[in-house]
């Protein structure tokens, strides 16, 4: 997408009816400055639902910039909404907080994943509630989580081989940010992709068995 460009949500899945709660989450990578040419980034994941054919995929996407902030801010609230959840923001932005505490919603922020962040932040002091504040070992976790993912394995096929995560993505804009990903590069969609993940693993971190 040209950086002078607002580009445009993409939904690969409408929601299911009566989704339960924590079957989509929702990742949020916010442009850091008004004047520039970052992309802010949202992404959608669906987890496992019976009866369902396709499960643990991004089911909608935005990835493009407005002159005003609070116009992204609202893209990520509409998709809150229409797929009742929760967004994982990097909350190093502080504009995305403060947008939905004026428009008195914060309940559709995620809240701080404390079991990731424990695992793997030693002696980790941010305490900010609202979202997740990404550094170098929580980039390494992201990292791994991704990999991870993509390498699951959802299905086989007639012949019996393996259908995994990377076989089902249906953003093309993904797939080009995951071939050329490197640490010192901008990739948006695979940083709001960290906030996905940041929350699966929360809710496995926090299962007891």
């Amino acid at each position: 997408i040209p950086t002078n460009k607002r580009g445009c949500p993409v939904i690969y899945e409408h929601p299911v009816p009566n989704a339960p709660k924590g079957l989509y989450k929702i990742g949020y990578d916010p442009i850091r400055q008004e004047e520039g040419t970052s992309l802010a980034s949202i992404c959608v994941y669906k987890g496992v639902h019976i009866g369902t054919v396709y499960h643990s995929i991004l089911v909608a996407e935005y990835i493009g910039r407005f002159e005003d902030p609070d116009d992204i801010d609202r893209i990520a609230e509409m998709f809150a909404d229409l797929y009742s959840t929760t967004i994982m923001y990097e909350n190093e932005v502080t504009g995305v907080k403060n947008y939905f505490r004026r428009i008195k919603r914060l309940n559709l922020l995620a809240i701080q994943p404390d079991a990731v962040i424990s695992k793997n932040v030693k002696h980790s002091r941010v305490a900010r509630v609202y979202g997740c504040h990404m550094n170098v070992q929580l980039k390494d976790a992201g990292e791994r989580y991704v990999k991870s993912w993509l390498l699951t394995v959802l299905d086989y096929d007639e012949n019996g081989n393996p259908i995994r995560v990377i076989d089902r993505i249906f953003s093309i804009r993904l797939l080009e940010e995951l071939i050329s990903y490197n640490r010192k590069g901008n990739f948006d969609l695979v940083s709001s992709l960290f906030m996905c993940m940041f929350q699966v693993q929360e809710e496995v971190l926090g299962k007891e068995y």
